[in-house]
């Protein structure tokens, strides 16, 4: 269940002890018979990297994580990503992801999001083939152009995204100048259209970060995955799980 209020001294206790002692990558299994602490995480569904039936590389990369402290357990469930959301503000998940760190300060979300990124993920650009519109030329000016997106992080304004494949074919259509999105979610849907008349182009990386509740019971979630996510960092085993997530751009082009 969701870590409460009277929960979160304990949590910390753990964090003190997960620090002091052996390496997350070297910890045995514990013979203590107290049950592990539990962290909830709502992922919300992308197809081909979290699907709905609990499979895909990014699930995969939170049970790695889980694997390294058996003193926590890390609970997943998929929802539609609104719902997966929502679990976070209404407080029956811990964590939640996909998330990308805002390229501003935002206060009016009712999530934070965690200290430490756990790798960047890279965004790209698609236009229409016959109206092809530069990376540059939008970064320096993005008033003129109709762009889809996810709002909250992307440095100028752009009108919300409803999903991968309505963007994709509204861009075909010629509907909208353009459309930003995470690199492997958004090719994988392109490939599966066929569509041929949508340009890639690297629009920018951003950090790959956890949504976790605000006030107290956050900061002390935040606490535990900084000390997780360095000591992966650290040790190179976090970059090479990441790795089968999202990679650095790829250059090419839908025939």
């Amino acid at each position: 269940m969701p870590i409460q209020a009277g929960r979160v001294g304990a949590l910390l206790s753990a964090l003190v002890l997960f620090l002091i002692g052996p390496s997350p990558i070297q910890a045995q299994p514990s013979n203590s018979d107290a049950p592990p602490h539990t962290l909830v995480i709502h992922m919300g569904e992308l197809p081909g990297l979290i699907n709905l039936d609990g499979s895909g590389p990014f699930v995969d990369f939170v049970r790695f994580l889980d694997d390294q402290d058996p003193n926590t357990q890390i609970e997943i469930t998929v929802f539609p990503i609104h719902r997966a959301i929502n679990g976070i503000v209404q407080g029956s998940a811990d964590l939640m992801l996909p998330a990308v760190r805002p390229t501003k300060t935002v206060t009016d979300l009712p999530f934070a999001f965690s200290s430490e990124s756990f790798g960047d993920v890279t965004h790209v650009l698609y236009t229409h083939k016959n109206n092809p519109l530069p990376v540059d030329v939008l970064w320096a000016n993005p008033r003129p152009y109709t762009i889809e997106a996810v709002p909250y992080y992307m440095p100028f304004k752009v009108e919300r995204s409803h999903g991968i494949e309505q963007s994709l074919r509204r861009l075909a259509a010629g509907r909208i100048d353009g459309f930003v999105w995470a690199q492997e979610e958004a090719d994988m849907m392109l490939k599966q259209l066929g569509l041929t008349n949508i340009r890639r182009a690297h629009f920018a990386d951003f950090q790959d970060v956890f949504v976790i509740p605000k006030g107290k019971k956050g900061q002390a979630i935040d606490a535990y995955l900084t000390a997780l996510i360095t000591r992966l960092r650290d040790s190179g085993a976090l970059a090479r799980e990441y790795y089968k997530v999202h990679r650095p751009y790829v250059d090419w082009q839908p025939e």
